[in-house]
């Protein structure tokens, strides 16, 4: 193919956009319409296979009946003339952006705008899986990210098949799929359904959220042994619903995993993102030492309290956020100990800020006010005491913090 051909008398390629296994992506311009349009072309040296010839029909006539915008379009296909004979080409939606697997060479996404993506994947899933539908190479290299970064697309239902049929071993003895992805059940020859891209969503949610896959291998039979027997380390993030929703998704067993993409959408749309680094203690173990901290002051030994607490709070706000109820609950016992150590000025300033935080629950802003209100009369009553001069927006974070 040739920059100004025109297939099918219409589709004219204007520019190579990418190579894969078995085609050619180009820019093109849909010459009756004058619209612009994605046309994979399948390489030449693949057109007397028939496998890759049924492969592009299949996936012509299985994303052309699905409609979600997390799924490229496939507007129309065809046959174009060649030295090898008759190829075929599709003609898809144009989305301007790259694959997830080229922007995680770049490095670790931002978690939040990571999640999004992966929410429009399970839109994606859960739109192909109704129309049963199941896609059967969910990974990086089928995941577009739109360039302004917020929408993610799915693509390549050319191995989809519908969730009645059985998988089944090629001619040549391998499996069908990406194997650092594949299910249990896609290398024992079981029936696959939907749970089985579940899966594969949980292979990539991991590989977005730590940088790397769950199973390592140097072979498709160490894979197989890892898929079908080891169970991967828990991730370390801020929110441990996140590492309780990636050990579902890749459960040996299909009945163990969450029940469709509908589910696991909704399950991602509370996680709070946050991921924890190497050395990192978890929220868990932050909480704990909150715990004795109080203990401390409870004991009589307020200053104690207020030195481990201080320490506290630029962790919880690190690993967990600044509006996390966590670390506001943290800095209002370190403005409550504040007080009790001699500093009540200090502790109104902290508890001041804390009644306005715009990510706090009305609940903890109403508490903040109520200990604010109490430790206001008794400033007027006795004086700030020793000044330590705090400042919440430092404390989380962010600078010091006005209004």
């Amino acid at each position: 193919m040739e920059k100004g051909e025109v297939l099918g008398g219409r589709f004219r390629l204007e520019q190579r956009l990418g190579k894969g296994g078995f085609g050619v992506v180009w820019r093109a311009t849909d010459t009756t319409i004058d619209r612009e349009v994605a046309v994979k072309v399948l390489l030449a040296e693949h057109a007397a296979d028939r496998e890759a010839v049924s492969r592009f029909v299949r996936e012509a006539r299985t994303a052309g009946g699905l409609n979600n915008p997390h799924i490229v379009t496939v507007y129309d296909y065809g046959w174009t003339e060649s030295g090898s004979g008759k190829i075929p080409y599709l003609v898809m939606e144009l989305v301007r952006g790259r694959a997830l697997s080229e922007v995680l060479k770049e490095g670790l996404p931002d978690h939040k705008q990571a999640l999004r993506w992966m929410r429009h994947v399970c839109k994606a899933l859960d739109a192909a899986h109704r129309s049963g539908i199941v896609h059967r190479d969910i990974k990086p290299e089928n995941v577009m990210i739109a360039d302004d970064g917020q929408r993610a697309k799915v693509l390549d239902f050319g191995i989809a098949r519908l969730v009645t049929q059985s998988v089944r071993l090629t001619s040549t003895g391998s499996v069908v799929g990406t194997v650092p992805y594949l299910a249990p059940e896609c290398w024992s020859g079981g029936v696959v359904d939907g749970r089985a891209d579940l899966y594969a969503l949980g292979i990539m949610l991991h590989e977005v959220c730590t940088g790397g896959r769950p199973f390592r291998a140097a072979s498709a039979a160490e894979y197989m042994y890892k898929h079908l027997e080891e169970v991967p380390p828990r991730v370390r993030s801020t929110d441990p619903e996140l590492a309780e929703l990636i050990a579902g998704l890749l459960a040996k067993q299909p009945g163990r995993r969450p029940s469709g993409a509908a589910e696991v959408l909704e399950r991602l749309r509370g996680i709070r993102p946050g991921m924890l680094r190497p050395g990192d203690p978890s929220p868990e173990q932050l909480r704990r030492r909150a715990d004795r901290a109080w203990q401390h002051g409870a004991a009589g030994e307020a200053a104690e309290a207020v030195e481990i607490l201080l320490g506290l709070v630029p962790d919880f706000a690190r690993i967990c956020g600044p509006d996390d109820p966590r670390t506001l609950r943290t800095c209002h016992d370190l403005a409550l100990w504040l007080a009790r150590d001699g500093s009540p000025g200090a502790a109104v300033e902290l508890l001041d800020g804390l009644a306005r935080v715009p990510g706090a629950t009305p609940e903890a802003r109403a508490d903040a006010r109520r200990d604010l209100a109490h430790w206001q009369r008794e400033v007027a009553r006795l004086g700030p005491g020793r000044a330590r001069g705090l400042d919440l927006g430092v404390l989380l974070g962010g600078g010091p913090q006005g209004g």
